[in-house]
């Protein structure tokens, strides 16, 4: 309790010290200067940018827009500060509203100035605000009566696994989607094509959004796709291979040293039990012989399966002797 009352003591003896005359005479004169500097900041010209939604109303039911409106108008005003501190903390600006029914024509496509709309916005503003700029300067959408058609779903990317790692699978949730446009345009669209996707290091199965390109007077539903990557770990696994030839004559054979190979490759986990010995074909040509100097010959794969890289053949260059089959 006397720590406590010592404590108290402090304080009060600090307060009396520092509430005194002076410093209230201080205080008075920084709050004024400070009402002073703010009153003539509110009262200098400033611009500031403003965004003002917008709708279309009065769509018919059987109308389908195919490319939307802007969400927003972006206005830059100029006028004094307490005038835009107004407009940021108080008043809030209406939408501008289109009618669908002012402008429809038989094109499809609607295209009209934004000062046009814009008034609907500067009636409300004070008198001495003026509008700088704004963005856009045209507005414009496009509109059908429900012409579509089925389109393939097109996907665009590089997709690299981290190491050890291979991509698997990439499956889209959707194969095709409906699109929306007119006559002309949707003679020309044979497929949705996904904005190009590029993802790399990829360990785990993940799942990502995939959106459609956009096309100025087309509409696809859905705009956009889920796709999905599955990954595997690679490992490597090596298996014996025989020596096998083609276009030979009936009455020769071919011996070569040693009669199988070591063929070495890497394959996901998934696939390690499939891939065997079977699933690769080492030829040896003939003709390649004939046309070859010495006793060894270079061998290659014909056939390399699915799912598999990095393939090795040990050893590549073998010796080989042709022997003539006795006649019976």
């Amino acid at each position: 309790m006397a720590l406590i009352r010592k404590i108290e003591h402090i304080v009060r003896s600090c307060f009396s010290k520092i509430w005194n005359r002076q410093f209230l005479i201080f205080l008075f004169f920084l709050v004024l200067s400070s009402a002073f500097w703010l009153f003539q900041t509110v009262n200098e010209t400033y611009e500031e940018d403003f965004y003002v939604p917008v709708e279309l109303k009065n769509v018919p039911g059987n109308v389908v827009i195919t490319t939307e409106l802007p969400e927003k108008l972006h206005l830059r005003l100029r006028d004094r500060g307490v005038t835009l501190l107004n407009y940021i903390y108080g008043q809030s600006f209406p939408p501008v509203v289109i009618d669908y029914n002012s402008y429809a024509n038989a094109s499809g496509h609607v295209r009209f100035l934004t000062a046009d709309v814009v008034k609907q916005v500067t009636g409300r503003l004070a008198p001495s605000t003026q509008v700088v700029g704004m963005k856009p300067d045209t507005l414009e959408f496009y509109y059908n009566y429900g012409l579509c058609k089925r389109v393939p779903v097109r996907l665009q990317g590089t997709f690299r696994a981290a190491d050890t790692y291979y991509v698997s699978d990439r499956i889209l949730s959707t194969d095709s989607v409906t699109v929306y446009a007119a006559k002309s345009l949707l003679d020309t669209i044979t497929a949705a094509y996904t904005r190009p996707l590029y993802l790399k290091d990829i360990a785990d199965t993940m799942r990502v959004r995939a959106d459609f390109q956009s096309v100025r007077g087309v509409k696809f539903t859905p705009d956009h796709a889920m796709l999905t990557l599955s990954v595997d770990r690679v490992v490597e696994k090596t298996v014996q291979v025989p020596v096998q030839w083609v276009n030979f004559p009936a009455t020769k054979v071919l011996r070569t040293f040693p009669a199988k190979v070591s063929v070495t490759f890497q394959v996901g986990m998934a696939h390690y039990r499939q891939i065997t010995s079977e699933s690769f074909v080492l030829v040896v040509n003939y003709e390649e012989l004939l046309a070859s100097e010495g006793n060894k010959c270079h061998l290659a794969l014909k056939t390399i399966p699915d799912g598999v890289s990095h393939v090795r053949i040990s050893p590549q260059d073998v010796e080989y002797v042709i022997e003539e089959i006795p006649e019976q």
